[in-house]
């Protein structure tokens, strides 16, 4: 759903609704950038040039319904196994008692890593041969590890599923 507000003479707040069925977080920067690519086009009195993608949608769903007949069952059916036993939750020490009720309500803890650090966090993926997220994941399970949580330790990520760099501009 798309709504052009109109705020101000001449002020307007473009509103845009997305459902996550038609639209994913990766999504956004294309899709605001195609927005964006469009609008300066249309204040110069031309239309939009935009290069056609490699791929769209429609082949990117017959991909995946050719995964989803084999390795992602074969996928789903070993990590159901490995996570059968997993905990249902990380038991660490915490500030207060756990609520009764399971919500969704989450928390933030932002952080920044100097320069310096960076660097010697890459050099380490570097001579391990992974990667930045890799050398995170560890050190985020070390420190759950020596805070009580065991040496099988869970965590989950958002991932985008994009593992095709003809992916990385399409909307869906």
């Amino acid at each position: 759903r798309v709504v052009l507000f109109t705020v101000a003479e001449g002020g307007s707040v473009l509103v845009v609704t997305l459902h996550h069925i038609a639209s994913d977080g990766w999504s956004m920067e294309p899709l605001w950038e195609g927005v964006a690519s469009a609008y300066r086009a249309r204040l110069a009195g031309v239309a939009p040039e935009w290069s056609p993608l490699p791929v769209q949608y429609a082949d990117y769903t017959l991909w995946q319904q050719g995964l989803l007949g084999g390795v992602l069952e074969r996928q789903l059916a070993y990590w159901s196994e490995v996570l059968r036993d997993a905990p249902q939750e990380v038991a660490l020490p915490l500030d207060r008692p756990r609520s009764g009720v399971g919500s969704r309500a989450g928390g933030l803890v932002e952080f920044g890593l100097d320069a310096e650090l960076h660097a010697e966090l890459e050099g380490l993926a570097r001579r391990h041969g992974v990667t930045l997220f890799m050398v995170l994941h560890a050190g985020l399970a070390a420190l759950l590890s020596r805070l009580g949580a065991g040496t099988d330790i869970p965590i989950g990520t958002v991932v985008a599923g994009r593992s095709d760099e003809a992916l990385d501009e399409l909307v869906g």
